[in-house]
């Protein structure tokens, strides 16, 4: 049995909750607020400063001189370039200077180590696998 006593048992009926009547709450009351009214004032616009430059007459530049220089009256001719130059003297070697190693690649060609060997062999394998997907599209089209 449970700690309470067999007459609070007896005297307090047992209802099942769905018998149970439902208890009604009370409206909660909400007092309405209350708005001050604003004092706002009224705002004090300036009047407009209009500066003294925009007030006076507009200065007008002289008109341009009768003769116009322009780029292409003080530009020179192919002729009168080429007849001020000297030619050159003709050059004594016939052939081209050797080459210099550290520009140009060595004649070998490709080494597996290089950067030119993985080059190569990067784009060898991009234009495979470029064969091989036209070819399956061919093929799945078809």
């Amino acid at each position: 049995m449970s700690g309470r006593s067999r007459d609070a048992d007896d005297a307090a009926p047992v209802v099942p909750d769905a018998a149970a009547p439902e208890a009604v709450a009370p409206e909660p009351i909400v007092p309405e607020p209350v708005v001050p009214e604003l004092d706002v004032p009224e705002p004090t616009i300036p009047d407009a400063a209009i500066p003294e430059a925009a007030l006076a007459e507009p200065v007008i530049p002289p008109p341009p001189p009768e003769e116009v220089h322009t780029r292409a009256a003080r530009r020179t001719t192919t002729a009168e370039k080429l007849a001020a130059v000297a030619p050159p003297a003709s050059d004594p070697r016939p052939t081209a200077p050797p080459p210099d190693p550290t520009v140009v690649p060595p004649p070998a060609g490709a080494t597996p180590g290089s950067y030119r060997g993985w080059t190569i062999a990067i784009y060898s394998f991009l234009a495979l696998l470029m064969t091989g997907a036209i070819v399956t599209i061919g093929v799945l089209l078809s």
